[in-house]
């Protein structure tokens, strides 16, 4: 998992204290995700419903998908506001469009290991800005050492909490955000802002990768050889369809630029986002390697402030993005960042990057010109392959006073809020230093 890892840029753990080991997502029910969502106020005039569900085993889109053939509808008239797993339990939210006469057939509807609740009419749909953060129950297993000692293991974990409390919770984006098993988005990304269109085409439909089943790899590692879009609409299976649409095109007779032009948008978007992630993981392994804190700042660096919002009866901290070069008022921002009340924020780069001496832009600068990238070239002719730029916090806002683990024959399970954006499997890879 560490090649795996590396592959994305994640390169760095920041605790020295050993790991506890054990398995992540043993079942999808050992990982459980209740999102929390700032709902559009309900309106019995509303022409928009407001579902919540409670699902088991199913992605947000695909979930989606066979709602929105359920109920005869097309799938852009259902919306929400982020993005969850496959493999795992979660409570999520979803908006239909022009519902006015669906209430009766959503109350009839039934979708395998699913449960939807209708909470209202509102005015308008969920969008990506509504959601705060999500609340996590997981549980891993395979932990040997629970067993034998379950001391030995709690002062592990009290070791690791103590290290992530001095020195920060590293806010990488997890390996979700480069794709489904086959981990190349960010490298489709790179080639696109390069516009280098084939071989942008030919890494999404049939680049190989080891971790997807023999199968399916051996047929990828034949179309990425022949470069053959009859033999990929021949062997490849049905369920990938998004590679088939592409190589359908080009039996059409459109080339590998337009070809991508007709993915969704949210697909599109996806490209250029996950080499942007790429980009900050590198920057913040490098960090955390040269300095071995989140919590060091210079003069030159970029903060973001921290807000807190009480949630379920708990003071969560998230972040403002409010984001200022430290040396604004460098007595105020060390005071604050004692009080862990601001934290460094890493640039996610874009067309509007500003190009100062700050330590990140200078690293960014060198990994972006290593793949042949300036920050010109993400002010694309393709609107989906543009990005502005924007930050993130290098470091998890994070309440440790919450933290909750307990032991259970040989697993440990924690309970945790993390704000939007954070991912959990970065949080718990620090506590368990295993694949």
């Amino acid at each position: 998992m560490r090649y795996v890892e590396g592959i994305v840029g994640i390169e760095e753990y920041i605790t020295e204290t050993p790991g506890i080991g054990g398995v992540l997502k043993a079942e999808p029910s050992y990982f459980r995700v209740e999102e929390v969502v700032e709902l559009p106020e309900f309106h019995e005039d509303g022409s928009y419903l407001i579902i919540r569900v409670d699902k088991t085993n199913w992605d947000t889109i695909n979930f989606a998908r066979i709602l929105s053939n359920k109920l005869g509808i097309s799938q852009k008239r259902i919306e929400y506001s982020g993005t969850k797993d496959k493999r795992a339990k979660t409570i999520q939210h979803y908006s239909i469009k022009r519902a006015e006469n669906l209430t009766e057939k959503l109350r009839d509807i039934k979708i395998k290991d699913a449960e939807i609740e209708i909470l209202g009419k509102a005015r308008r749909g969920l969008r990506l800005g509504d959601l705060v953060g999500n609340f996590f129950e997981i549980k891993i297993t395979e932990v040997t050492e629970v067993n034998e000692n379950s001391d030995k293991i709690k002062k592990k974990i009290e070791k690791i909490v103590a290290e992530l409390e001095e020195k920060g919770i590293p806010n990488f984006f997890g390996l979700q955000r480069f794709g489904s098993i086959r981990y190349i988005t960010h490298e489709v990304g790179r080639y696109l802002l390069r516009r280098e269109y084939e071989e942008a085409f030919w890494t999404y439909v049939a680049k190989p990768f080891e971790l997807e089943s023999e199968e399916v790899r051996k047929i990828r590692e034949e179309l990425w050889n022949s470069r053959d879009a009859k033999l990929g609409l021949r062997e490849l299976p049905k369920h990938l369809r998004y590679e088939r649409n592409l190589l359908q095109k080009l039996q059409e007779g459109l080339d590998e630029e337009k070809a991508l032009l007709t993915l969704p948008k949210n697909l599109k978007l996806m490209f250029v986002h996950a080499y942007q992630s790429y980009i900050f993981n590198l920057t913040l392994s490098a960090r955390i390697k040269e300095f071995g804190s989140l919590r060091e700042l210079e003069n030159t660096d970029w903060v973001d402030f921290v807000s807190y919002k009480e949630l379920n009866s708990l003071r969560v901290p998230l972040p403002k993005g409010d984001v200022v070069k430290a040396n604004l008022n460098e007595r105020r921002i060390a005071f604050l960042a004692a009080k862990k009340r601001c934290l460094l924020a890493l640039p996610l780069p874009g067309y509007e990057s500003t190009l100062d001496e700050s330590w990140a832009m200078e690293k960014e600068l060198e990994f972006l010109e290593r793949d042949g990238i300036s920050l010109e070239d993400f002010k694309h002719e393709y609107k989906e392959f543009s990005s502005a730029g924007s930050f993130r916090t290098a470091e998890i806002p994070f309440e440790f006073s919450h933290l909750k683990y307990d032991f259970e024959e040989d697993s440990v399970k924690f309970d945790f809020f993390l704000p939007k954006g954070c991912y959990a499997t970065i949080f718990l890879r620090e506590f368990m230093k295993s694949p």
